[in-house]
């Protein structure tokens, strides 16, 4: 394996292995009559991540608890800071990109409590002190299949190339695990990502022109590859497990990888606080956690271990080590410091 790791606050390729059934450590939810009559509304990215968090994450707590749940999606910041500005808080918990979450903590987010249990958590996730670390993600260069045929892109910069490979680029429209994937398909090396060069991402656009097809929410992005109309994505690689299922004739390119892991945050305002924050401890265990990678490949953020599903293997960098050659990862501090005004220069 050539790769080269950033290591200075990140994951690393170990720290994706999902943990897919539950093992290690219980969930600290409490039930009972102190939560009884409470309701909650969870806020994810919508589409199969959403399913994937009713099923393994509320259902059970609900089951145990007798807490009842309302979803929506997708998470969007602004429409946060408007409920908290206003004191009309109708999203109770967010998964949020955990740069959001840092540079809010406080602000938009309720901070842990003093007696919070973070012990299950690997500390190396853990960025502010409000969120829960959750779900370890990575990004690759996902391909048609049916397009292409026996020429297949065999590298990421392979996305930069419109004459050699053609047809649509699919990106979310998204700073933060997006801007860095575009940056490493147009060469740049791990080392030199940060700060980001946003004249160079608009040269990206220049180079693609009307072949850059920004999708609007992350759950659309499976089903653009299950409609087969475009030619490559730079995807979440938990996604493409369900667009494969759904018909999806799509390859994976490991090349240059990008990890990230998103935040669960409880919202300012909250008319249940008390099962708020007793759904964030128990999603603090590897028990609490682990049930929604029983149905999308991610990776927990706990130390506990469990087995792999099988069928997951094929989307997680821990199995895939020998096709990496760069790996490339979330910068924290980065994204704490410059969300907002990077999101303007995105935007």
């Amino acid at each position: 394996m050539k790769t080269r790791i950033r290591l200075s606050a990140a994951i690393t390729v170990s720290g994706l292995v999902l943990l897919a059934a539950c093992g290690g450590g219980g969930s600290d939810a409490k039930g009972g009559d102190d939560l009884k009559g409470q309701s909650l509304v969870f806020t994810n990215y919508g589409g199969e991540s959403l399913k994937a968090a009713q099923k393994g994450w509320l259902d059970p707590y609900s089951k145990k608890t007798g807490v009842k749940f309302a979803t929506d999606s997708p998470t969007d910041p602004a429409k946060i800071k408007a409920m908290v500005d206003s004191g009309r808080t109708t999203w109770d918990l967010v998964d949020s990109d955990i740069a959001v979450g840092q540079s809010n903590c406080g602000k938009l987010f309720e901070k842990r409590p003093a007696d919070f249990d973070m012990s299950q958590i690997d500390p190396k996730y853990v960025t502010d002190d409000c969120g829960v670390p959750i779900i370890g993600q990575a990004v690759a260069l996902v391909y048609n299949k049916k397009l292409y045929g026996d020429n297949p892109p065999t590298a990421t910069t392979d996305y930069m190339d419109t004459k050699k490979f053609p047809g649509k680029r699919i990106f979310w429209n998204y700073p933060t695990g997006t801007v860095e994937p575009l940056l490493m398909a147009d060469g740049v090396e791990p080392d030199a990502m940060y700060p980001l060069d946003w004249d160079r991402v608009g040269s990206i656009f220049d180079k693609l022109g009307k072949d850059a097809v920004p999708v609007p929410q992350l759950a659309g992005l499976g089903q653009a590859m299950e409609s087969g109309d475009f030619g490559m994505c730079l995807c979440y690689l938990g996604r493409v497990k369900g667009a494969i299922e759904n018909g999806a004739d799509v390859g994976i390119v490991w090349d240059k990888t990008y990890v990230a892991w998103d935040g669960l945050y409880a919202v300012k305002g909250s008319k249940s606080p008390k099962a708020q924050m007793d759904f964030l401890q128990y999603i603090a265990t590897t028990k609490g956690q682990a049930g929604f990678s029983n149905y999308l490949p991610y990776g927990l953020t706990t130390t506990g271990d469990a087995p792999v599903k099988e069928d997951a293997k094929p989307y997680l960098p821990s199995f895939n080590e020998d096709k990496i050659n760069e790996m490339y990862t979330y910068d924290v501090d980065y994204w704490g410091k410059n969300i907002e005004a990077d999101t303007e220069k995105w935007n």
